[in-house]
């Protein structure tokens, strides 16, 4: 590791590893290389037009480092971190083969800041020599055209998803290392915690009902909540998923579903991510953020009715949109679901 910054890696520049690299570079403990695709030939001539709570007004913004495209690891100078901020769609992308280049083994600490549920046992079982931290975000960041809307703070828990072949003190020091540097800028709360699985099943309750639901009806959570989806969908979802937690050794307690629909006021109409993504004709994070969840219940003989309805459609609306994206030339080669 370098004696001075840290040397790290964003792939993904949307507005949770934009924001990301800003929080990483400005504590002035980072060298970052963020991985442009659309949008580098604009970041390269203009820079990132920023407008954050947290860091105000940053006009043609760079990171240390944009490149264009997943680097080869330097054996002489490796990569201490790499964070993944990518959309998980597994029908598009495998993002284990997509990093494993830049990856050091028994080196280069690999971050997950995306959404879901069980994302990290891939990782580990591709890197096995590697810390993997997992972390669960609350960031509102969107960007498009290299332009940085940020305007929900960003606070995240984040925790190492322990791998039985290290030591767990190596892990510690390794989220130590990443929290530190993340904080420095003293504008940011990346809290470490001893088990993140906990604040991933909290945060799914949230994002694996409304993103959904949202996204099927193409309603905002308000209008969801006005329209009578609280009762006859919003809630019992978030009741299926609390019993699918408990089941997996989480109990949120009995106020949860109460806690998580009062989380966004009814006056703030918020269009989750999975509904923007439709609305830009991209797929969504189908499997990661119910299908995942679903797999457990079904290990834990958990009945979950709601969120099966909600998977089944939100896996049509798939279907039609990775045919619109070429990903598939027909609907027959998606592959079947246990929940369908």
């Amino acid at each position: 590791m370098s004696l001075s910054k840290l040397k790290v890696l964003v792939v993904g520049a949307g507005g949770v590893g934009t924001m990301a690299s800003v929080a990483l570079e400005r504590s002035g403990m980072a060298n970052v290389t963020l991985v442009l695709r659309s949008n580098y030939e604009k970041v390269a001539g203009d820079g990132f037009e920023i407008e954050s709570v947290d860091h105000g007004k940053l006009s043609g913004w760079r990171p240390s480092q944009i490149i264009n495209a997943v680097p080869e690891a330097d054996t002489n100078d490796p990569f201490d971190f790499l964070v993944v901020s990518m959309k998980t769609v597994p029908e598009i992308s495998n993002i284990s083969k997509i990093i494993a280049q830049s990856i050091t083994p028994g080196h280069t600490t690999i971050v997950l800041m995306q959404n879901g549920m069980y994302l990290e046992p891939p990782f580990i079982e591709a890197f096995p020599t590697n810390v993997v931290l997992s972390g669960a975000s609350y960031i509102g960041a969107h960007e498009r055209n290299a332009h940085i809307i940020h305007d929900d703070p960003d606070h995240f828990h984040i925790g190492a998803f322990h791998n039985p072949r290290l030591d767990v003190q190596h892990e510690k020091e390794r989220l130590e290392a990443f929290t530190t540097a993340y904080n420095g800028s003293k504008a940011v709360n990346a809290v470490p915690v001893d088990d993140i699985m906990l604040y991933r099943w909290r945060k799914i309750i949230w994002n694996g009902t409304y993103n959904p639901i949202c996204a099927i009806t193409q309603l905002d959570n308000a209008a969801v909540r006005r329209c009578g989806g609280e009762y006859s969908l919003i809630r019992p979802a978030m009741a299926e998923m609390a019993a699918i937690a408990k089941a997996d050794g989480y109990d949120l307690g009995e106020n949860i579903v109460d806690e998580m629909v009062n989380k966004t006021p009814i006056e703030l109409c918020f269009r989750p991510s999975m509904l923007v993504d439709i609305d830009k004709g991209n797929p969504v994070e189908v499997e990661v953020i119910l299908g995942n969840a679903l797999r457990i219940a079904r290990e834990k003989g958990v009945q979950t009715p709601i969120l099966d309805n909600t998977y089944r459609f939100l896996k049509l609306i798939q279907t039609r949109l990775l045919v619109a994206r070429g990903h598939i030339s027909e609907p027959m080669d998606v592959p079947r679901s246990d929940f369908i």
